[in-house]
């Protein structure tokens, strides 16, 4: 099966495909402005894996400070032209140290692109920058989406959020999370833009995952068969979004 490369334009297009067909956003970005609410103009916020500042703008409504930490040097240019008021650099989530603690941090959709391994710690490297009292944001795609159905049949595993933040709790006790589940789906137009969307929620997951990776053929047949409606010309899928707040205790 012919795969993107994070760094490459066809995978920015098919990026921008999946937005146009994710009717998820709005629920997520109006979910982030009530859990921002209760923090003053003051705090200070970072926004983990920022991308293209879509986040990172919305942390600037409620925030002078904020931090914006993208790998991706293409992506840093943009960030820097569209949320001129950021602090950005460079770095994963990984490996950067702020200069300073945080009241707020958002880790948004960015742990497709580590090893399930690594996500325990990236969550707590992540939190334990954060102030007493401060939250983590940490969103991902729900186990049972249309898109892990996919993966699944394909012999790579699911993406599973809760997993590996029962590990996280059981490891630091000055951490307690929390969930909520946002509806959402994938509603596409055309074939084309169904075998687009699928290809890029299959790149997720790294080629070596998977325990026999599909032929183009194979993948083309499974999108058609079972993601896409021929007679009413459409096709989709549930992609609903889980949300983890994971909040540093204010005595610690």
């Amino acid at each position: 099966m012919h795969r993107y490369t994070f760094d490459s334009a066809e995978y920015a297009t098919a990026f921008t495909a999946l937005l146009e067909c994710f009717d998820g956003r709005e629920r997520e970005r109006a979910f982030l402005r009530d859990a921002l609410e209760p923090w003053p103009r003051g705090a200070r916020a970072v926004d983990w894996g920022a991308g293209n500042g879509d986040l990172t703008s919305l942390l600037l409504e409620h925030f002078d400070r904020v931090h914006a930490v993208e790998p991706h040097e293409g992506m840093r240019a943009g960030l820097a032209t569209r949320c001129p008021g950021a602090r950005v650099s460079g770095g994963t989530v990984t490996e950067t140290l702020l200069p300073e603690a945080v009241d707020v941090g958002l880790l948004s959709h960015v742990l497709y692109h580590l090893p399930d391994a690594e996500w325990g710690e990236a969550i707590a490297h992540a939190a334990r920058q954060l102030a007493p009292g401060g939250a983590l944001f940490v969103s991902l795609k729900a186990d049972d989406t249309g898109c892990n159905d996919m993966l699944e049949h394909f012999g790579a595993p699911r993406f599973d959020l809760r997993a590996a933040l029962a590990a996280v709790e059981s490891s630091h006790p000055e951490l307690v999370a929390e969930f909520e589940r946002l509806p959402a789906t994938i509603a596409t137009t055309s074939l084309d833009q169904t075998i687009q969307v699928a290809r890029f929620m299959l790149c997720d997951r790294d080629h070596a995952a998977f325990i026999r990776p599909p032929t183009e053929a194979e993948f083309r047949a499974h999108v058609r068969d079972h993601y896409w409606d021929e007679a009413a010309q459409r096709g989709g899928w549930s992609c609903d979004t889980l949300f983890c707040t994971v909040r540093r205790r204010a005595d610690t």
